[in-house]
């Protein structure tokens, strides 16, 4: 029986998208081209106007030796692309590899007993927000209890928001422009925010 790997790729430059999903294609199975707008938007949309800006992809092999060579020869033609990209477990939210700085910012609601109307829509928002400092991605949860209801022992997943910048002084002034926005969106949201270096990237062997 094969075992497999859950990926999502982002591209930080839309023009290289396609020349990185060709790669993919090529080397992976099961691969779904998809978007942030499309993936949190519940209003009919045209899509012909959004980028496809996230690829979910899966790659599978007979042994998990196998499995890490397969990912170790599809990050080494990704990285002959010279392109800026990141490269997550889809599963454990985990970068394994990423260009530039890398920061996350988890957003958690323990202290929050009701949901106030319009707060998802308000930091799906936030994660396709753009500025000169940087871009910001996310991910919607698999589960959301719903706005303007008592939340009651039900246990909300920490919401997490990925910051993509140039420069540390970059990522740093993204993430205060971040958290002042989402702290106007509700003062009780409780923060907390990582920054990846090199010796968190979770390198094949």
């Amino acid at each position: 029986m094969s075992i497999k790997r859950e990926l999502a790729i982002t591209v930080l430059d839309s023009e290289k998208i396609n020349e990185i999903n060709k790669i993919i294609v090529k080397n992976t199975e099961i691969v779904m081209q998809s978007s942030s707008h499309i993936y949190f938007d519940t209003q009919p949309i045209n899509p012909d106007e959004i980028v496809q800006d996230i690829t979910f992809f899966q790659i599978e092999a007979d042994d998990k030796a196998s499995l890490e060579n397969k990912l170790n020869l599809l990050i080494e033609k990704l990285d002959q692309a010279n392109v800026d990209y990141a490269l997550r477990d889809q599963n454990t939210g985990e970068m394994l590899v990423y260009v530039k700085f890398v920061g996350v910012i988890y957003i958690d609601f323990n202290d929050i007993k009701i949901i106030k109307e319009g707060t998802y829509a308000k930091i799906d928002e936030l994660k396709n927000f753009k500025t000169e400092h940087g871009i910001c991605k996310g991910y919607k949860p698999d589960f959301r209890p719903k706005e303007s209801h008592p939340i009651g022992n039900i246990k909300l997943k920490t919401e997490k928001i990925y910051l993509f910048c140039h420069s540390e002084e970059n990522l740093l002034k993204l993430k205060e422009i971040l958290s002042e926005k989402i702290m106007e969106i509700n003062p009780k949201l409780k923060l907390g925010f990582k920054e990846y270096s090199e010796k968190d990237i979770e390198k094949p062997n």
